[in-house]
């Protein structure tokens, strides 16, 4: 799973309407030909939907994809390198553990999943207490870190889950993922 940290092609659109702030990107992630648009919707409370549309069938909602804690910057989405989109959530501004989550969506299958899950978490008082867990779903393997220890492999017992349930699907995550 790539989850270099700088996509190659990031088209970002700020619109806001009422309460909410909406950030989109457009790519042909099913590979059909015509571009889908992956619209972040920011709700009050700080949740956030992603609307898939342009996939030349019904357009997706996949609710609750994505949080921010308070005073943490509103979700990001984006396009990878490798054509995958990345939805991160940041909770990094206040509490004794700060942490971010990233969903890379893919299009396998025929259908628009969550492929990958990153869980970064550090504690700004302890330097020693931070770890990284990034879990490829749809091979069922990762590598989790805890502090200066070496990185190790772990299962993954969840699979690519479909993005319009991923957030109300119950999931088996390494101990530390989460």
């Amino acid at each position: 799973m790539k989850t270099g940290l700088a996509p190659i092609a990031v088209a970002l659109c700020f619109t806001c309407a009422g309460a909410a702030l909406a950030q989109s990107v457009t790519t042909d992630l099913n590979g059909d030909g015509p571009a889908e648009e992956f619209q972040l919707v920011l709700k009050d409370g700080g949740d956030a939907d992603l609307l898939i549309t342009g996939t030349g069938q019904a357009d997706l909602r996949a609710a609750n994809i994505a949080t921010t804690g308070p005073g943490a910057e509103p979700p990001l989405i984006e396009i990878l390198g490798d054509g995958q989109v990345r939805v991160t959530s940041f909770h990094d501004a206040v509490g004794p553990v700060r942490w971010t989550v990233s969903l890379t969506l893919g299009f396998p299958d025929g259908s628009y999943r969550v492929t990958g899950y990153t869980f970064i978490w550090w504690n700004p008082l302890d330097l020693e207490d931070f770890g990284l867990c990034d879990l490829d779903l749809r091979g069922g393997s990762g590598v989790l870190q805890v502090g200066t220890g070496d990185p190790y492999e772990v299962d993954v017992e969840t699979p690519a889950l479909p993005v319009a349930v991923w957030s109300e699907t119950d999931k088996v995550l390494p101990v530390d993922c989460q």
